[in-house]
């Protein structure tokens, strides 16, 4: 049989965020779905499982188990653009190279034909150290498992660090046997399911019938099965040429040439990144347009030499688009770029263009404020009150300005704090005499107050007297609570992160 080897690159949306986030390193920290308090885990450190923060549960149950828990998200498309740039570096190892797709397949798992490459690197061993060191130097932990089968190496690789060189076929077929579901990437709800049965390793999946396993657990479990089931299956090597292909979505149907031009712009920017990222420049641009309730159309536009210039490639679209008579509104465009390699040069000169243009700026808001009025652009402000929640407003802006650098922190000094303040504040039920643990519910007991910290005033509206408290509870949590005199109540008001 011939080989195969499977390169994994783990929890690729982690390494970017730590990557962009060096301090994150020696805390928990998780990769979260989107920006919400409800959002799933996607991702967790090895920090955070040790705290029980595992994937699959919301941000803010994980924030329960860790009070320094580091959380961020990561755009899908610096996910792709990352993963094509490893499948870029992964072509310099070897001419046959198919990046993981279907079951268990996740952003950065790939794989590679070793073939002919020993009298290169003297063993194939030594060519998948090689091969991961070349990923270390780019800033990624990987493993590199050369082994037979396709799904079984790739599992044997999703639980070890380093090369592995399997033997033979029956080695690995005993050493995926013993993988566990759960350093799998499927779905909790079908590892919980197999774990009522017992069923807790590879090996025991697939001693279940196929066909009554897609019966009663569905396609999911069906195609895992299939997977790594005996079979053997050739690399389905993916072209390097391949080209970057985007969609632009416009709902309601639009005949405004502007607008679509407006909304390519931004669209043309994150492809052309793409490029630069494989060492290429635009040599060719389609652009299928979706119309409504009528046959799309294409059209081709090609610059007189490989460009990454965006503004000439919107003129000539721009150009193309007028020379059409469409006869209906545009639903939709796809964008598929095609790009040659190109100097260092030209490549700098794409990533000078990502500076700041104050001037660009500018302008944008001015044509804001003509269109729709000078209120149109606003900033938030901190304005002089005695209540919080009335301290937060905003301001017509006309200028803009550049950021003011900040200086590095004393690290003797403790970590500033930022209170999230609700808009209204939240009610809270009569403080016990007995049982203070029940007070806050889901929160916890409390364990330590500060305070009271008086505010009062508004006697000219409404008399308001406040006693402000910090409480810790006993999952961690600072909370910002105050006792309002006048009404006699509890009220919770906000969270200190």
């Amino acid at each position: 049989m011939e080989r195969i080897a499977s390169v994994v690159v783990p929890a690729l949306p982690l390494q970017l965020l730590l990557r962009e986030q060096p301090s994150f390193r020696d805390a928990p920290t998780v990769v979260v779905a989107d920006d919400r308090p409800q959002a799933k885990v996607l991702f967790a450190n090895a920090h955070a499982r040790r705290a029980r923060i595992l994937p699959g549960m919301s941000y803010a149950a994980a924030r329960n188990l860790a009070v320094d828990l580091r959380a961020g998200t990561v755009a899908r498309d610096a996910i792709e653009d990352m993963a094509a740039q490893l499948f870029v570096a992964l072509c310099g190892y070897s001419p046959r190279v198919e990046p993981v797709r279907g079951v268990d397949g996740t952003p950065g798992s790939f794989w590679l034909d070793p073939g002919g490459l020993v009298p290169l690197y003297g063993s194939l061993l030594a060519w998948g150290q090689s091969l991961l060191d070349d990923l270390r130097a780019r800033g990624f932990s990987s493993t590199c498992v050369i082994g037979f089968h396709r799904f079984r190496s790739l599992a044997l690789a999703r639980t070890r660090t380093g090369v592995l060189l399997v033997p033979e076929p029956r080695q690995e077929r005993r050493m995926a046997d013993a993988v566990g579901l759960h350093q799998l990437t499927i779905t909790p709800a079908l590892r919980d399911e197999l774990w009522v049965l017992g069923i807790r390793t590879l090996g025991q999946l697939l001693q279940l019938p196929a066909a009554e396993l897609r019966v009663r657990f569905g396609p999911e479990a069906a195609a895992l099965h299939e997977a790594a089931s005996d079979g053997w299956v050739t690399i389905d090597a993916r072209p390097l040429v391949d080209p970057v292909v985007d969609t632009l979505a416009l709902d309601p149907p639009d005949d405004d040439h502007t607008r679509l031009l407006f909304g390519l712009r931004g669209l043309l920017h994150r492809m052309l990144s793409r490029l630069v990222a494989r060492g290429q420049a635009l040599s060719a641009l389609a652009l299928q347009l979706e119309l409504d309730h009528q046959p799309s159309q294409t059209i081709h536009v090609a610059p007189a030499s490989p460009t990454l210039d965006e503004a000439l490639v919107i003129e000539l679209v721009r150009l193309r688009l007028e020379s059409l008579q469409l006869p209906a509104a545009i639903a939709g465009v796809r964008v598929e770029l095609e790009g040659v390699r190109t100097s260092a040069s030209q490549l700098a000169l794409f990533q000078a263009q990502r500076r700041r243009d104050l001037d660009a700026g500018n302008r944008a808001l001015a044509r804001l404020r003509a269109a729709f009025g000078d209120a149109a652009v606003t900033r938030p402000v901190v304005r002089a009150a005695h209540l919080p929640e009335a301290r937060a407003g905003f301001e017509p802006i006309t200028q803009l300005r550049m950021p003011c650098a900040v200086t590095e922190a004393d690290p003797r000094e403790p970590t500033p704090l930022a209170r999230r303040v609700f808009p209204k504040p939240v009610p809270l039920p009569p403080r016990p005499r007995h049982e203070p643990e029940a007070w806050l519910g889901r929160r916890g007991a409390i364990v330590k107050m500060w305070g009271p910290y008086r505010i009062s005033g508004g006697w000219w509206v409404r008399t308001v007297e406040r006693d402000y408290y910090y409480a810790q509870t006993q999952h961690g949590e600072l909370l910002w609570i105050y006792f309002d005199r006048p009404r006699g109540r509890w009220f919770l008001h906000g969270i200190v992160d």
